[in-house]
């Protein structure tokens, strides 16, 4: 039987139609745009952790810029310390009546210099690197409820029996307080708000702020909690996920918490803080009611604890002034003056650690830069909040001042005034409707440049009152120093180059959060399916650094 021809059968090609080939090539775009993705994330992080490190280096050059009982007050805070957790022999032991503690006789030794800027800390001789033993009968304490006790408390854990190890790890504990729970805010906000706390910390917290952080001063837990107080309640009020709300609640109650477990008025500028996030934030939605309780909360119980604590008593003056306006209008003219002493005019310490003048022209020139800038296209409840930032941050000081019945710079001290300045730049430059602050590349530049030389030159002065005192000319701070720590910190020149290096390296880091391009758009050029809209003309958009912020707008309340 004859059969048919049976030859093998020709298999089918793959497709190579142009369909095809654009699906291959869109999918390896995709992979290629994916590990491009991840590359960058990895590269931000770094960054990003870096720039904490760098900050973190900064503030310990500064903890270990001055000696002990160098800041504010810091015998009172020192005494207050020691006797934290209550008599402990040999720390804190009962005095001669029931407002008064015996603690060691070192800890109010240690001030010799202070009001003396051309007495440098050898003073101290080695009454705070090998104690006698001696223990004095003091007043000066928190005894009668002048402080909360919480910031007290927790500093005491850190007493040990070297008075010089113990103040240095107050001192890097603060600033790591600082550092952490800025870098918390920072990753839970928006790249706009982002921009809006790096700036407004930027530009105010030199040389004040960076010298009162890293102490054993109160002051220090206040002015962390102005730094992270406001933005966090707009994270928490804007918050685009369930994970970013209970976080950003986590992280305001604890910043809210360390202010008012430091300083009375602390309390009273957590309160407020929240108040403008509440302004600024404000619309006719349920939504925004059922978020604004927890914070509004909040507020409340930071009144409380303001109202508890004896520092309240400070608005009632010295004593009964007779109205006068021409008073009222000179003390609230001069105000401004506690402004720029915390930007540098003033002293820092006593009072009598002076700074180079260009240190508070260049920082106060910023600070009123970014405000006079900043205001541009506000939205009007941002605008109120702004106003109220302001009244608060000229009035409050003024209304404290006048009834001391002195003028301005015998009463209220910058340190008093700094949160209200941070809150202040804060609601000017944080935005909830996506529109970053932003700098061109040479504003930048600029703003680095003066920033990190007024802030080389603060630490530089800081150290070198300490080390030789003003009445001695000499550059080199590593050469005959009169006075140094006993061991384990590297010498005065190596700390200032440290410390400085790392504050213009942190800087730089971080200042790439705000720098913008600008890119010339044709208004007519056509646009593909799937591209985005060109801009209008001369509108600036974010550079690489800032490329995230296509997802900065302004977030529903879900």
């Amino acid at each position: 039987m004859s059969v048919g021809h049976t030859g093998t059968v020709p298999r089918s090609r793959p497709a190579t139609s142009s369909h095809g080939r654009a699906v291959l090539r869109g999918r390896a775009d995709n992979l290629r745009a994916v590990r491009s993705l991840g590359a960058v994330v990895g590269r931000t992080t770094v960054v990003r952790v870096l720039s904490a490190v760098l900050v973190m280096v900064s503030l310990a050059a500064w903890a270990v810029g001055s000696p002990v009982g160098s800041s504010p007050d810091e015998d009172f805070h020192l005494t207050s310390i020691w006797c934290g957790q209550g008599v402990r022999d040999g720390l804190c032991e009962e005095g001669g009546s029931p407002v008064s503690r015996e603690v060691p006789a070192a800890l109010h030794e240690a001030r010799c210099y202070a009001f003396h800027p051309e007495e440098s800390a050898a003073c101290q001789g080695s009454s705070i690197t090998d104690p006698d033993g001696r223990m004095l009968d003091t007043e000066r304490g928190n005894f009668l409820g002048d402080y909360p006790p919480v910031f007290f408390s927790v500093m005491s854990v850190l007493v040990g029996d070297s008075i010089e190890g113990s103040v240095i790890a107050m001192r890097l504990l603060n600033a790591m307080i600082f550092v952490l729970f800025v870098a918390g805010a920072f990753v839970l906000a928006t790249p706009a708000l982002r921009r809006g706390l790096v700036l407004g910390v930027a530009v105010t917290f030199v040389p004040l702020g960076t010298f009162i952080v890293p102490s054993v001063n109160p002051s220090s837990w206040a002015l962390t909690s102005a730094a992270t107080v406001f933005v966090t309640c707009l994270v928490h009020l804007t918050a685009n996920g369930r994970r970013r709300q209970l976080l950003s609640a986590g992280l305001l109650a604890l910043a809210v918490g360390l202010g008012a477990g430091a300083r009375g008025d602390a309390a009273l500028y957590a309160g407020l803080s929240i108040g403008a996030a509440l302004l600024v934030t404000l619309r006719a939605d349920r939504r925004w009611v059922v978020r604004a309780v927890y914070p509004a909360v909040l507020a409340c119980l930071s009144g409380i604890a303001f109202l508890t604590v004896g520092q309240s008593s400070a608005v009632e003056g010295t004593g009964a002034q007779v109205f006068s306006l021409g008073r009222v209008l000179r003390t609230v003219a001069d105000v401004p003056a506690l402004w720029a002493g915390a930007l540098g005019s003033w002293g820092l310490g006593w009072l009598d650690t002076g700074m180079p003048a260009l240190v508070w022209t260049v920082m106060f020139g910023l600070f009123m830069t970014v405000l006079v800038s900043g205001i541009r296209g506000i939205a009007r409840p941002q605008g109120l909040a702004v106003a109220g930032a302001a009244l608060a941050a000229l009035l409050v000081p003024a209304y404290i001042q006048y009834l001391t019945g002195v003028p301005v710079g015998a009463y209220v001290q910058p340190r008093y005034v700094l949160p209200l300045m941070i809150l202040l730049v804060l609601t000017v430059v944080c935005r909830v409707d996506g529109r970053a602050p932003t700098i061109s590349t040479g504003q930048r530049w600029l703003a680095v440049g003066g920033m990190s030389a007024a802030h080389a030159l603060a630490l530089y002065s800081n150290i070198r009152r300490y080390v030789y005192g003003t009445d001695v000319e000499s550059i080199n701070l590593g050469v005959a120093s009169e006075w140094w720590w006993s061991g384990g910190v590297p010498g005065p020149m190596v700390v200032w180059l440290l410390g400085s290096s790392a504050f213009a390296a942190g800087l730089v880091l971080l200042s790439r959060e705000l720098v913008v391009q600008e890119v010339s758009v044709t208004p007519t050029a056509p646009t593909l399916r799937g591209d985005t809209a060109p801009a209008a003309p001369g509108v600036e958009v974010a550079s690489t650094p800032g490329a995230s912020d296509r997802s900065s707008g302004p977030e529903s309340l879900r």
